[in-house]
């Protein structure tokens, strides 16, 4: 029987699965694009998509990587780029980073916040990661997981709106909450990207 969200008893496993969830969407919302499009602004008040899947790399590099193991992975000047509450001006320059290397290090950040979170026991998710705790954001590492996967679903959503106004509105718009559909999901979105990565300079 496949493990998805209606047979998860364990907090941790449940956490981890959610955040996987979200995660395949962000994912998904990019697939497809072309190069062109990813700096395309419907209004001027709406960031372009180059812009909203920067900010959910940089929300992931601060949650799980600041806050929770005390580190980094962005620099200081792509951080700035992407941050909240950036200036229109600021967010349609341009980037510190191509969308392939922006894509690219958005991986290894997810591998990397993944691998510490499989590797924590259960009841570290009840309490708040010891790295957080002299930031003002005291909530527990599930409460992290939380907050970061209903970011994701947000931004995606604008995304999704943004590709039906341009005329390229990808796939569904929410998918691969059961697991076998969320690895073929995965499969089929890591083949596009290798595939086209390059167009992405």
């Amino acid at each position: 029987m496949s493990k998805d969200v209606s047979n998860i008893r364990n907090i941790k496993d449940l956490s981890i699965n959610l955040l996987e969830i979200a995660e395949c969407n962000l994912l998904l919302s990019i697939k497809d694009l072309k190069p062109e499009e990813i700096f395309k602004q419907l209004l001027p008040d709406i960031n372009p998509i180059n812009w909203i899947f920067g900010h959910c790399m940089s929300h992931l590099d601060y949650v799980f990587n600041e806050l929770c193991q005390g580190k980094k992975m962005i620099t200081e000047e792509i951080h700035n780029h992407y941050a909240f509450g950036v200036s229109k001006e600021i967010a349609k320059s341009t980037p510190p980073i191509s969308f392939k290397k922006l894509v690219d290090l958005y991986l290894q950040i997810s591998k990397n916040t993944f691998d510490y979170l499989k590797k924590l026991p259960e009841e570290k998710f009840r309490a708040a990661p010891e790295a957080s705790i002299k930031s003002e954001i005291k909530e527990t590492l599930m409460e992290f997981i939380q907050r970061v996967s209903l970011h994701f679903m947000g931004h995606m959503g604008q995304i999704v709106l943004i590709r039906r106004n341009i005329g390229n509105p990808g796939s569904s718009f929410v998918a691969g909450i059961e697991k076998n559909s969320r690895i073929r999901h995965l499969e089929n979105w890591q083949k596009w990207w290798l595939e086209n990565k390059e167009k992405f300079k």
